[in-house]
């Protein structure tokens, strides 16, 4: 039987959006929203939140899930790559004598992400077990045709081709900011978290893709839910 863990990392020195992992939206911690999609799921055998924050670690001990250990501050800056985080994090649970074949990394303020989402893209990374899937989202508009600015001007990837139809070029995507699934000893076998790794693409409906980083996507996040709330 696969056993399986989701980790969420949510340190507690966001700066772009202070506290961001436990501010409320709509009505609760974003973290929350996150950790009942993992359980709705029922798939995970542990639900870990990697933090080095106390107030986040209470956060989600409220919400059933009490961090088995903190995260080192070491690795709990804005530089480490997140595999990183995730390679410790499954090392420190193996010292404690848990191990997992598949590990999931569910971000902490992906508030649209869905339980049917997540089992979705787990089924799908062990039905073939040979690339990490990842959760990505259609940008609309096709590599060729997205700008550049070179000396305060305009210009396309591919000049060549800026007349064509856009269903004869190249879609493009961009990373969801919602979740991740990987082997989780291909983790613990990394070097180098921040080397480039070729995923399979889980995609994403475009509306549970916002990646919040800045107010500005806080704020279309919010306005997003109300719309929905109201329809």
């Amino acid at each position: 039987m696969t056993r399986r863990i989701a980790i969420i990392p949510a340190r507690g020195g966001s700066k772009r959006i202070p506290r961001k992992n436990i501010r409320p939206f709509a009505g609760q911690p974003a973290l929350t929203h996150i950790l009942r999609a993992a359980e709705a799921t029922g798939l995970f055998d542990v639900i870990h939140v990697s933090t080095d924050d106390q107030e986040i670690a209470e956060v989600a001990a409220e919400a059933g899930h009490r961090p088995d250990f903190r995260r080192n501050a070491a690795i709990a800056d804005d530089f480490t790559p997140i595999r990183t985080v995730m390679g410790w994090t499954l090392r420190e649970f193996g010292k404690r004598g848990q191990y997992f074949e598949t590990a999931a990394l569910l971000y902490a303020t992906a508030v649209f992400v869905e339980p049917e989402d997540i089992a979705r893209a787990v089924a799908d990374f062990e039905a073939r077990h040979t690339h990490p899937v990842l959760a990505v989202s259609e940008v609309g508009t096709p590599i060729e045709k997205l700008f550049v600015k070179e000396d305060g001007l305009l210009h396309t990837v591919d000049k060549s081709r800026f007349g064509a139809r856009t269903q004869d070029l190249t879609p493009a995507y961009q990373d969801a900011g919602a979740f991740g699934v990987f082997s989780a000893a291909s983790l613990l076998a990394e070097d180098n978290g921040g080397a480039p790794l070729h995923f399979r693409p889980f995609i994403l409906d475009r509306w549970k893709a916002i990646d919040i980083d800045t107010e500005e996507d806080w704020a279309l996040a919010e306005r997003l839910h109300a719309a929905r709330t109201l329809s």
